[in-house]
């Protein structure tokens, strides 16, 4: 898909599971709540939009200079304005986030209107093609090698989707009074994340929630590939606009990748609000 870049992309579908080994009745237990509560979680979450201020960071890049000799050059930063809201796929079953970048570094976006209208009026050959290009449009204005589409800030929560539920390990972590670590692997070779020419990525990570509710107040996602080490941190927080819903109030991520680079990124999201939207229908604000 890109040329000279490490690719990190979510995979759209799964195969079979296999069985989950048997659970603790504590941890059994955690795990229905947290699973009806990410379910109940994203169909609420469905609609609505934040505005999201995005900065990144690439430093470490190197190049070779007219006498041969490897060079580093400066760092390279980028700040993102955007609406960032949750979709319904086409096909229903499955959710998205999408990330419409309206200002990259203090200018506007000039083709906004007609690339929202591409992905969400044209309708693609297929569903798994829109949502391979509703993915890719939110990636559009990332810099640095490593060429991704999942720095999405509630992109670990796709662990609980029902076809990716069967194939991740979870076991109970650290305990701090009312929240308790909830830490997962995954064990497939249809890996959620994949990377170039199709390899699979294994991701593990942990969860930060509270014991009585199954309320997820942070996640941590981790990608280590033998090209790439990935680390997505987000932490969660009551938005009042929305009666108190917990909703993404920092994303934190950093790509150390092979040849020394390292992106690092950091957003934050405000301005929460209800947005009426569907995938085979006109955007409505």
């Amino acid at each position: 898909m890109v040329r000279h870049q490490l690719l990190l992309a979510l995979a759209v579908a799964a195969a079979l599971p296999t069985a989950q080994a048997p659970a603790s009745s504590e941890l059994d237990e955690l795990l229905d709540k947290v699973t009806d509560y990410v379910a109940a979680y994203t169909h609420d979450f469905v609609g609505v939009v934040a505005e999201e201020t995005y900065r990144q960071e690439v430093r470490g890049r190197a190049r070779t200079d007219v006498r041969g000799l490897a060079v580093e050059t400066a760092p390279e930063r980028r700040e993102l304005r955007s609406d960032m809201l949750l979709v319904r796929a086409p096909a229903g079953d499955r959710w998205l986030q999408f990330r419409d970048v309206f200002e990259v570094d203090g200018k506007p976006v000039r083709d906004r209107e007609e690339r929202l209208a591409k992905l969400f009026l044209t309708p693609s050959p297929t569903a798994h093609q829109q949502i391979e290009d509703i993915r890719t449009a939110s990636a559009r204005y990332n810099i640095g090698g490593i060429n991704r589409n999942m720095n999405l800030p509630v992109v670990a929560l796709s662990v609980f989707e029902t076809a990716e539920f069967p194939w991740f390990r979870f076991s109970l972590g650290k305990k701090r009074n009312a929240i308790v670590d909830l830490e997962f692997r995954e064990e497939r070779t249809q890996t959620l994340v994949r990377t170039t020419n199709d390899q699979p990525i294994p991701s593990r990570g942990r969860f930060a929630v509270e014991r009585e509710t199954g309320r997820v107040l942070a996640s941590t996602l981790y990608i280590e590939g033998d090209k790439v080490h990935a680390q997505i941190d987000v932490t969660y927080g009551a938005e009042p606009a929305l009666a108190g819903m917990l909703v993404p109030h920092e994303m934190r991520e950093k790509y150390s990748s092979q040849n020394g680079s390292v992106v690092e990124g950091r957003a934050v999201y405000a301005k929460f609000r209800r947005y009426s939207v569907n995938v085979d229908e006109k955007v409505k604000k």
